[in-house]
C-alpha cells in the first residue's frame, strides 16, 4: 500500500502554508493526488508540487480545489493572504460581499444546523471557522496576547481524555496561527515564534498520547525547528526533553532517547528549569531500562534537587503540561525503582500514590500498575496480572492512553519466558490486545 508523503513544513514559506492546507483538505476528503488532479483540470505532478510548496498555484486552480474539496472558501481566502492580495488587517476596509456569496454562506450555515438536528446548538465546525475568518478579515486578526492565552489553554487541554477533539481544534488553530504570522509587528516577532513553538510542541505531544506515533515524530521535528528560531535555549531544551519522555513510552530506541536528553542537558547546562528536570527524569528512566541503577539513582537525586529550586508558580501547577508539581518527581522515582527492583520500591510507590488527588484516576492507576509490575517481578504472576487487569478495567476507556498502555505492556513483558504460556498470561495479553513479544 502506497503511503502518504511526509507532512509539509508550513513554516517555510507562504507557498508551503498553502500546500499544507491543501494536503490537509485532500486527505480529509479521502482523495489521492491522481484522483483529485483531473477533477481540478491539472496534472498529478503539478498538484503534487503545489502541495510540497515547490510550485505556485494559479487562482483558478485554487478555486476549483476549494470547490471540489468543499473547503468552504478557506483555500481561496488562504491563497489571497499568502499571495499578498489581502490588505493587512490593521488597514483593511470592510470586505465587500456580493448578495449571492452571502446567501450561499447563510444557506451553508443554516443547512448545517438543520442536518445536525433540531437540538443542535452549532453548525459544523468547518463552517463556524469559515465564518470567523470572514469576521476577522473585517475586524482584524487575533493579536499576540490572544494567541498566548490560546497556547496556555491548550497546555491544560492536552490532559483531557477527549484527545481527538483537542487534536482537531489544535490543528485548526495552528493553521490560523501560521496565517496570522505572515504579517506581524517586528517588535513582537519573538513572542509569535514562542507561541508557534508551544502550539507545535503540544500537537506533537497530543498526537503521541493518541497513539499516532509516526505523525508525532514529524511534529517533534517541526517543534525543534520552531524552537531553534526563538533563540531560547531553555525552550529548545524543553522540546528535546519532552520528546524523550514520550519516546520512552513509544519504545523508540534508547540511543535516540539518550541523544535527546543529552541535547536538552547540554542546552540548559544544569540551570534550574522544567527542561532540566524533565530531561533528568527521562534519562533516569532510560538508564533503568539499560540496567544502570547507579546512574538512574543519581539522576533522580539531581531531579529532586532541581525541583526544590523551581518557582512556586511552576511546582503548584498541577493542571497543565507546563507545570512541574512534586507528583512528577515522585512518579519518576516510583517508575525507576519499579524497573530496577529497588529495595525501597514499595515506599516509593505508596508515596507517589498518596501524592495524587483521588480524582486523578489516570495518574494513580499508572502507579498502581507499577505495584502490579513489582508483584510479577517477585514471582506472584497470577496476582500481579489480576491486579493490573482490575486497574485497567476500572479506568474509563478514554483514559487509557499511550502512557497507560506502556505500563500495562511492561507488566506482561516482566513475566519470565518460561511462564509465557501460562493461561493467565495469555488471557492478560489477549484481553488488552498486547503484543505477545512486547519488550520493555
Amino acid at each position: 500500500m502506497a503511503r502518504e508523503p511526509d507532512p509539509v513544513d508550513a513554516s517555510l514559506s507562504p507557498g508551503h502554508l498553502l500546500g499544507a492546507a491543501l494536503r490537509h483538505w485532500r486527505i480529509h476528503r479521502g482523495l489521492t493526488l491522481p484522483t483529485l488532479a483531473p477533477l481540478v483540470l491539472t496534472t498529478t505532478s503539478g498538484l503534487s508540487k503545489i502541495e510540497r510548496g515547490e510550485r505556485n498555484a494559479s487562482s483558478d486552480v485554487v478555486e476549483r480545489l476549494d470547490e471540489v474539496l468543499q473547503a468552504g472558501g478557506f483555500l481561496v481566502a488562504l491563497y489571497a493572504a499568502t499571495t499578498g492580495s489581502a490588505t493587512p488587517s490593521s488597514q483593511a476596509p470592510a470586505r465587500q460581499w456580493d448578495a449571492d456569496g452571502m446567501d450561499r454562506l447563510r444557506r451553508r450555515l443554516l443547512g448545517g444546523i438543520a442536518a445536525a438536528g433540531a437540538s443542535a446548538a452549532l453548525p459544523p465546525i468547518e463552517e463556524v471557522e469559515r465564518l470567523r475568518s470572514v469576521v476577522d478579515y473585517s475586524v482584524g486578526r487575533p493579536g499576540i496576547a490572544e494567541w498566548e492565552e490560546t497556547a496556555w489553554e491548550y497546555a491544560h487541554a492536552v490532559f483531557s481524555p477527549a484527545i481527538a477533539d483537542v487534536i482537531r481544534d489544535l490543528s485548526v488553530d495552528i493553521l490560523a496561527l501560521q496565517h496570522s504570522m505572515t504579517s506581524v509587528p517586528p517588535a513582537e516577532i519573538s513572542k509569535w515564534l514562542r507561541v508557534n513553538t508551544q502550539m507545535t510542541m503540544l500537537m506533537a505531544y497530543a498526537l503521541g498520547c493518541a497513539g499516532h506515533a509516526r505523525e508525532s515524530h514529524h511534529w517533534w521535528g517541526s517543534a525543534q525547528r520552531a524552537a531553534a528560531q526563538t533563540g531560547d535555549q531553555n525552550l529548545l531544551a524543553l522540546v528535546y526533553a519532552r520528546e524523550a519522555v514520550q519516546a520512552l513510552h513509544e519504545r523508540r530506541p534508547l540511543p535516540l532517547v539518550l541523544s535527546r536528553t543529552t541535547r536538552a542537558l547540554d542546552l540548559t547546562q544544569g540551570r534550574v528549569c522544567v527542561a532540566t528536570a524533565s530531561a533528568l527524569g527521562a534519562r533516569a528512566h532510560a538508564y533503568a531500562l539499560m540496567g544502570d541503577t547507579a546512574s538512574a539513582s543519581a539522576d533522580l537525586d539531581e531531579q529532586a534537587r532541581i525541583f526544590e529550586q523551581l518557582p512556586a508558580r511552576i511546582t503548584s501547577d498541577r493542571l497543565s503540561v507546563d507545570g512541574w508539581p512534586e507528583t512528577r518527581v515522585l512518579y519518576s522515582r516510583s517508575l525507576v525503582y519499579t524497573l530496577t527492583g529497588h529495595p525501597e520500591v514499595d515506599a516509593a510507590q505508596q508515596q507517589a500514590m498518596d501524592a495524587y488527588p483521588s480524582k486523578t484516576s489516570r495518574q494513580r492507576a499508572q502507579v498502581q500498575l507499577h505495584c502490579a509490575y513489582s508483584e510479577v517481578q517477585r514471582g506472584h504472576i497470577d496476582s500481579g496480572l489480576e491486579h493490573a487487569r482490575t486497574v485497567l478495567e476500572r479506568m474509563p476507556p478514554d483514559h487509557v492512553n499511550r502512557f497507560v498502555l506502556h505500563n500495562a505492556t511492561a507488566i506482561a513483558a516482566a513475566v519470565p519466558a518460561v511462564e509465557a504460556t501460562r493461561p493467565t498470561v495469555i488471557e492478560y495479553r489477549k484481553s488488552f490486545e498486547l503484543p505477545a513479544a512486547e519488550r520493555i
